[in-house]
C-alpha cells in the first residue's frame, strides 16, 4: 500500500480521543461514574485510616467506630454499582466506535480504484479493516476505563496530598513526571516494534488465506508439506517480531514498576521528617502512605495504559494510510441516470495502459455495436478483449479516446446506473456462500420464485434443481464450492439472464461447459436476448458463430472485422489462423 507521512508519535492519545469526541456525553457520564467510584473505593477507606488512628482509637469512641464500619460497607456497595455502570459505558462506547471505524474503512474500500486491489493482498486489506480497529476496541473496552480512572485518581490523590502537606504532593508529582518521560522514551521503541509485528501478522494472515483456499492445488501437486513449511517460516518471523515487541514492552514495564518503590520510599522519608518537626500526625502519615501507594499503583496503571495507547498508534497509522488512498471518480461522482438503455456501444480511438504498467494494452481501438446486435470480440490471449469489458464497467478510465453508451460518454453517466444496465458472465465465477436463490437474486433482488426457476431452466440447470431436495434453498458452499465448474458458470449465466439488462456481456462464459451444453446455452442466450445487445468475448470460436459481427483483436489493435464466413474468406487472416488451430485440436463443434 502507499505510505503517508505518519502523525507525530505524541499525538497517539489525541487520535484516540478524536474517536471518542462524537460520544463525549457517554465519556463525560463515565468519567463522573469513575470519579464517584474513586472516592468510595480508595479515598474514603484511606482517609478512614487517619480518622481511626488520630481520633477513634485515642478517644475509644465506639460510636464513631460503628459509623466508620457502616461507611466502609456503604462505600463498597456504591463502588460495586459504579463498576457495573462503568463496564457498560466502556464496552458500549468501544463497540460503537469500533463498528463505526470498521464500516468507515469498508465503505472506503468500495470506492477505491480497481487497480488498488491488484496491488494489495487480501490478507493486508482484511487486517486493516478488521484487526486494526479491533486493537482500538481492545484498548477502549478493557483499558480505557482504567486509563481514565488512573488519570482521575492521580489528580484526586494529589490534591488530597496537597491538603495533608504540600511537600508530599510535590514529591509525588515530580516523580510521576519523571517516570512518564522515561516510559514514553522506552514506549517509542515498543511502538516501532508493534508496527513491525502488525505488518508480519498481515503477511501471515494472507499466507494462511492462500493455503486454505488453495488446498486442492497443494494436494494434487503433492506440496502439502511444503505449504506447511512456508506457513511455519512466516509464523516464525511473526513470532520473532512479537518477541521484539514483548522485549520492548518489558523494558517499559521495568521502568513503570520501579515508580512505586521510589515514590513510597521518598514519601515515608519526608513524612518522618515532618512528624519529627510536628508538622504531621501519625494518622496523616499512614493516610499519606496509603494514598501514595494507591497513587503509585494508579500511576503504574496510567503508564501501562499509555503504552497501550502507543501500541494502538501503528494500527491507527495503517487505517489512516488506507483512508488516504484517493477514491475513484467513477465511484464517488454523480452522473446522469436514464431509463432503460437502448444498448448501443461505441469505442472511438481508445488507447489504454493499466496503471503502473508501461505496456499499452489497447491502441486506437474503434468499433460500434448497435442496439440489439450480437458482436463477438476474439483474438489471442493478451490482445485486449477483457480490458474493453473493464473499461465498459468503468473499473478503469480511458487515457485517450472515449467510450459511448447510447451516444453519451461513459464519464457522463452515473456509474451505478450504468452498471445496472449491464449483465456479465465471466470465466472466474463469483458466488456467495448462500443458497441458490440468494445468489440468483444478486441479479434481481425482488425476483419471484417463478422467475428464478425460469432463469435456471434457461441456463441448463433445470435437471439439477429437480434433483436437489432443498430446491432453491440449497446451499452452494463457500464461493460455490459444492457446485462443479460448469454448474457455477451456468448459475452465473442464470443470474445474468434474470437481470435482463439491455447489455449482456459474456466473457469466456462457456469455458467450463461441454460442447453440447455450450450449444444449448448459446441458443438460450439468443432466445432470451432478442432485445439485448450481446457482447461475446471468447477464445473458443465455436461460441461466436451466431454473432452478427466478429471483431478480431491482436496486440491491442483491431485487425479484422466481419461475419464468420466473411472472415474465413481471408486465408491469411488472424481469424482463419485461430479457427484452423481450433479445428486441429478438436475444438470444432457443429
Amino acid at each position: 500500500m502507499s505510505t503517508v507521512v505518519s502523525k507525530e508519535k505524541n499525538r497517539d492519545g489525541r487520535r484516540v480521543l478524536s474517536f471518542l469526541k462524537p460520544y463525549k456525553k457517554w465519556v463525560i457520564a463515565d468519567s463522573v461514574v469513575i470519579a464517584i467510584s474513586q472516592v468510595f473505593s480508595a479515598l474514603i477507606p484511606t482517609l478512614a485510616l487517619s480518622w481511626l488512628v488520630d481520633t477513634i482509637l485515642p478517644n475509644e469512641n465506639e460510636r464513631l467506630l460503628w459509623g466508620l464500619m457502616w461507611l466502609l460497607i456503604l462505600s463498597a456497595v456504591i463502588d460495586l454499582v459504579m463498576m457495573v455502570i462503568d463496564e457498560y459505558f466502556c464496552h458500549q462506547t468501544a463497540k460503537t466506535v469500533t463498528n463505526w471505524q470498521k464500516l468507515r474503512l469498508f465503505r472506503h474500500l468500495q470506492v477505491l480504484p480497481y487497480s488498488f486491489y491488484h496491488n494489495n493482498s487480501t490478507g493486508e486489506m482484511l487486517a486493516r479493516v478488521s484487526d486494526d480497529p479491533d486493537t482500538l476496541h481492545n484498548f477502549l473496552a478493557w483499558e480505557g476505563s482504567t486509563f481514565m480512572a488512573s488519570v482521575q485518581g492521580v489528580i484526586i490523590y494529589s490534591f488530597v496530598l496537597l491538603w495533608i502537606h504540600p511537600y508530599l504532593m510535590i514529591t509525588s508529582v515530580v516523580l510521576g513526571v519523571l517516570f512518564y518521560w522515561s516510559s514514553n522514551f522506552v514506549g517509542s521503541r515498543m511502538r516501532a516494534a508493534s508496527a513491525d509485528a502488525r505488518q508480519e501478522a498481515s503477511r501471515y494472515l494472507e499466507r494462511l488465506r492462500e493455503s486454505v483456499t488453495g488446498i486442492h492445488l497443494s494436494r494434487v501437486s503433492g506440496v502439502s508439506e511444503a505449504e506447511v513449511e512456508s506457513v511455519v517460516k512466516i509464523r516464525d518471523t511473526f513470532v520473532q517480531h512479537s518477541l521484539i515487541e514483548l522485549k520492548a514492552r518489558m523494558q517499559s514495564v521495568i521502568v513503570i514498576t520501579s515508580y512505586n518503590g521510589f515514590a513510597l520510599g521518598l514519601v515515608y522519608f519526608i513524612s518522618a521528617l515532618l512528624i519529627w518537626n510536628q508538622d504531621l500526625t501519625s494518622g496523616q502519615m499512614l493516610t499519606a502512605g496509603g494514598l501514595v501507594t494507591i497513587a503509585a499503583n494508579e500511576m503504574q496503571r496510567l503508564l501501562r495504559n499509555w503504552l497501550s495507547v502507543r501500541r494502538t498508534g501503528p494500527a491507527l497509522d495503517r487505517s489512516d494510510i488506507l483512508l488516504s488512498e484517493s477514491a475513484s471518480k467513477a465511484e464517488v461522482e454523480d452522473g446522469i441516470s436514464g431509463e432503460r438503455a437502448l444498448g448501443s456501444i461505441h469505442l472511438e480511438d481508445v488507447t489504454f495502459a493499466y496503471p503502473g504498467k508501461q505496456e499499452t494494452v489497447l491502441k486506437g481501438v474503434s468499433f460500434r455495436v448497435l442496439p440489439g446486435e450480437k458482436v463477438a470480440l476474439v483474438g489471442p490471449s493478451g490482445s485486449g478483449k477483457s480490458t474493453i469489458v473493464d473499461l465498459l464497467f468503468r473499473f478503469y478510465e480511458t487515457e485517450q479516446g472515449k467510450i459511448l453508451v447510447d451516444g453519451r460518454n461513459l464519464k457522463e453517466w452515473d456509474t451505478k446506473w450504468l452498471r445496472s444496465q449491464m449483465a456479465i458472465v465471466t470465466q472466474d465465477v463469483q458466488l456467495r456462500s448462500g443458497t441458490l436463490a440468494e445468489n440468483l437474486r444478486m441479479g434481481k433482488h425482488d425476483a419471484t420464485e417463478e422467475e428464478l426457476m425460469e432463469a435456471l431452466q434457461a441456463s441448463g440447470l433445470g435437471d439439477l434443481l429437480e434433483s436437489l431436495p432443498d430446491g432453491l434453498n440449497t446451499v452452494v458452499g463457500e464461493r460455490g464450492s459444492l457446485l462443479s465448474g460448469g454448474q457455477k458458470q451456468r448459475l452465473s449465466l442464470a443470474r445474468a439472464l434474470l437481470k435482463n439488462a439491455p447489455i449482456m456481456i459474456l466473457d469466456e462464459a462457456s469455458s467450463a461447459l461441454d460442447p453440447i451444453t455450450e450449444t444449448k446455452i448459446n441458443e438460450a442466450v439468443l432466445r432470451a436476448g432478442k432485445n439485448q445487445t450481446i457482447l461475446i468475448i471468447s477464445h473458443r470460436l465455436s461460441t461466436v458463430l451466431s454473432a452478427d459481427k466478429i471483431i478480431v483483436l491482436e496486440h491491442g489493435r483491431i485487425v479484422e472485422e466481419g461475419s464468420h464466413l466473411e472472415l474465413l474468406e481471408n486465408n491469411s487472416g488472424v481469424y482463419t489462423r485461430l479457427f484452423g488451430r481450433e479445428v486441429e485440436i478438436g475444438g470444432k463443434t457443429v
